[in-house]
C-alpha cells in the first residue's frame, strides 16, 4: 500500500509543476495545525483532573491553555488553506502551460495514439484533480504522525489498549487499500469510456450538418449506447468497492473503540486511574478515529487523482516519432530558394516519395499538381519539418532545412490551408497572435484584400469571430488567414488548395493576390484548378510519388499526357 502512494507522489512531482516555496508553507502549516489539535485532549484531561481534585487555579490555567491551543489551531488551519490556494493556482497554471507547449509540438501521428477528447479532458478535469495531490499527501503524513503519537499516548495508559488499537488499524488499512485498488481499476476504465462519449459528442457537433442531412441520429445513438453500456459495466463495480471502503471498513474501528472504552472504564473502577484518564483515552481514540477518517478521505482522493496524474504524465511524456531537432543556423536573411535533391520518404513501410528532385527560384509561383494520394501534401509536410526525408536532401538558400534554428525556420516558412482555423476571438486578437502591431496588421489585410471588408463591419477589427469564424463567409475567412500568414514575414508561402471551397469571384481575387505576392515571396501551391495552373510560373507534376513532368502550362499541355488528364 505504502509503495503505491509513494509511486503516485513520485509520478506527480516528476511533472515539474510545483513551487518549492508554496510546498514548504503547505507542509509546515499542515504539520503545526495537526500538532495543535493533538494538545486539546491532553489539556482537556488536565482540566477534568484539576476540577475533580478541587485545584481550581490549575483548572483555570488549563482552560486558558486550552483557549490558546484552539486559537493557534485556527490560525494554522487558515494558513494551510491560504497555502493550498496559492499552490493550487500555481500548479494549475503550470500544468496547463506544459500541456499547451506539448500539444503545440506534437507530430502528425499523435491523433492515432491520443484522442482529442483525452487531451481536452486532461487539460481541464485532470489538471484540476491532480493539483490537489500535494495537499492530500502532506495531510496524510500529518494525520499518520498524529495517529502514531495518539497510539503512543494510549499505550502509556495501557499497553493492551495500544496493542488492540494498533492491530485494528493494520486490518483497517489493509481493507481499504484492497478496496481502493479495485475501485481505481474500474474507475480508470470508466474514464476511458467517458473519453469515447466526449469524442463522439464532439464529432457530432463538428458534423452536425451531415448528421441532419443524412439522418444519422439513430445509428449514432447506437454507437453512443454501446459506449454507455461499457461505461455502466465499470461504474457499478467501481461503486461496489468504494461503498465497501466507506461502509464496511469503518466497522473495524467501531469495534475497537468499544473494546478500548471497556478497558479504560475497568481500570478506573479498579482505582488505577482518575476520571481524567477516561477523558484522555476517549479524546485520543476519537482523535485516532477522526484522523483515520480524514486519512481514508485523503487516500481515497489521492488514489482517484492518481488516474489524473497518469493521464497527464502520458500526455506530457508522449514521444514524437517524426519531429526532429532544430539546428543552430540563425541566418534570417532568407531569399526563398528551395532545392529538393533525390528526396525519398517512407511512411509505415510505404514509399510515398521516390527520388524526387527539383529547384525553385525565389520570387516565383510554383503549382504542385497530381491526383489525390500522389505525394503532393507530403512535399509540404517535409518543407514544414513535420517529417524528415528518408533519403536525399532539402535545402533552403543552400542550407539544410534541418540546420536552421526553430525561430528562423518557422518565421520563414508558413502555410495557408484550404480550411484555416480561426480562434473564437476578435479579428484583431487573431492577428495579435502573430504580430500585435496594428499598422502591420492593416497593411497585411490590405495586401490580402480584406481590409475594406473588415472596416465595413460594425466593430471593424474588434469584430468577434465565433465557432471557427462561422459568422463570416469562407472567402473572407480565407483572406484573414492569408493576412495572418503575411504578418509572419515568411519568405516561403505554402498554399494547400486554398481556393477549393471559394466562390468564383473570391477565387479570382486570390489569384490577383498571388500575382502580387510572388514579387517578394516564394509561393508553392497545391491545386486542382486549371485556372491557377495557367498563371503559375512553374508546375511540378506528381504521380505515385514521382516527378513525372515540369514546365509551364503551355509546355505541359502540349507534351505531358498525364498533365492533360488532370485538366479534365
Amino acid at each position: 500500500m505504502i509503495k503505491r502512494y509513494i509511486k503516485i507522489a513520485k509520478k506527480y512531482f516528476s511533472l515539474g509543476a510545483n513551487s518549492k516555496k508554496h510546498l514548504f508553507l503547505l507542509a509546515l502549516s499542515g504539520f503545526l495545525r495537526s500538532m495543535m489539535m493533538l494538545t486539546i485532549p491532553l489539556v482537556a484531561s488536565k482540566i477534568i483532573d484539576a476540577v475533580t481534585t478541587k485545584d481550581f487555579n490549575s483548572a483555570y490555567m488549563y482552560v486558558l491553555v486550552f483557549l490558546g491551543c484552539s486559537l493557534l489551531y485556527v490560525v494554522f488551519h487558515h494558513s494551510n488553506y491560504v497555502a493550498y490556494g496559492n499552490h493550487a493556482v500555481y500548479t494549475h497554471n503550470k500544468l496547463q502551460k506544459l500541456i499547451l507547449d506539448k500539444v503545440t509540438s506534437y507530430d502528425e501521428d499523435f491523433s492515432k495514439n491520443i484522442k482529442s477528447s483525452f487531451i481536452v479532458n486532461t487539460a481541464f478535469k485532470d489538471v484540476g484533480e491532480a493539483m490537489q495531490i500535494p495537499d492530500k499527501l502532506f495531510d496524510i503524513i500529518c494525520y499518520i504522525t498524529a495517529i502514531t503519537i495518539s497510539l503512543i499516548i494510549l499505550s502509556s495508559v495501557s499497553i493492551y489498549m495500544g496493542i488492540i488499537t494498533f492491530i485494528l488499524l493494520i486490518i483497517y488499512f489493509i481493507s481499504i487499500s484492497k478496496n481502493l485498488k479495485l475501485r481505481d481499476y474500474y474507475l480508470e476504465k470508466e474514464r476511458k469510456y467517458n473519453d469515447d462519449i466526449s469524442e463522439l459528442m464532439g464529432e457530432v457537433l463538428d458534423g452536425n450538418i451531415e448528421v441532419k442531412s443524412f439522418n444519422m441520429k439513430e445509428d449514432l445513438s447506437k454507437y453512443l449506447e454501446e459506449s454507455k453500456k461499457n461505461w455502466r459495466k465499470n461504474f457499478f463495480p467501481m461503486r461496489k468497492y468504494y461503498d465497501k471502503s466507506i461502509v464496511l471498513s469503518p466497522m473495524i474501528l467501531t469495534f475497537g473503540k468499544v473494546l478500548v472504552y471497556f478497558i479504560a472504564i475497568y481500570l478506573i473502577l479498579k482505582g488505577q486511574y482518575k476520571v481524567g484518564t477516561l477523558v484522555l483515552v476517549i479524546g485520543y481514540f476519537e482523535a485516532i478515529e477522526e484522523r483515520i477518517d480524514y486519512t481514508f478521505a485523503k487516500l481515497n482522493g489521492m488514489s482517484e487523482e492518481s488516474i489524473s496524474v497518469d493521464r497527464i504524465y502520458r500526455l506530457l511524456n508522449y514521444k514524437n516519432k517524426n519531429i526532429m531537432n532544430f539546428g543552430n543556423v540563425d541566418e534570417d536573411f532568407i531569399d526563398g530558394k528551395i532545392d529538393f535533391t533525390n528526396v525519398s520518404f517512407t511512411y509505415d513501410r510505404e514509399e510515398i516519395l521516390k527520388n524526387v528532385s527539383f529547384k525553385i527560384k525565389p520570387n516565383s509561383f510554383t503549382a504542385i499538381v497530381g491526383k489525390s494520394g500522389s505525394g503532393k501534401s507530403t512535399i509540404f509536410r517535409l518543407l514544414l519539418r513535420l517529417y524528415k526525408c528518408s533519403k536525399g536532401s532539402i535545402l533552403l538558400d543552400d542550407i539544410s532545412i534541418y540546420d536552421y534554428t526553430k525561430e528562423v525556420y518557422s518565421s520563414n516558412v508558413s502555410i495557408v490551408t484550404q480550411k484555416p482555423f480561426i480562434f473564437d476571438m476578435s479579428i484583431r486578437e487573431n492577428l495579435n497572435l502573430v504580430d500585435s502591431n496594428k499598422k502591420n496588421q492593416e497593411e497585411a489585410c490590405k495586401r490580402a484584400g480584406v481590409h475594406d471588408y473588415i472596416m465595413s463591419l460594425p466593430d471593424g477589427y474588434n469584430t468577434k469571430l465565433v465557432s471557427d469564424a462561422s459568422n463570416i463567409s469562407n472567402g473572407e475567412k480565407q483572406l484573414i488567414a492569408l493576412a495572418r500568414t503575411l504578418l509572419s514575414k515568411s519568405e516561403v508561402l505554402l498554399f494547400d488548395e486554398v481556393t477549393s471551397s471559394l466562390d468564383i469571384n473570391t477565387s479570382k481575387k486570390v489569384m490577383e493576390i498571388l500575382k502580387d505576392l510572388k514579387k517578394d515571396h516564394t509561393i508553392l501551391m497545391i491545386t486542382h484548378k486549371p485556372s491557377l495552373m495557367k498563371i503559375a510560373d512553374d508546375i511540378l507534376v506528381i504521380d505515385k510519388g514521382r516527378l513525372v513532368g515540369r514546365g509551364n502550362h503551355k509546355t505541359l499541355i502540349k507534351d505531358n499526357d498525364y498533365y492533360k488528364t488532370l485538366q479534365k
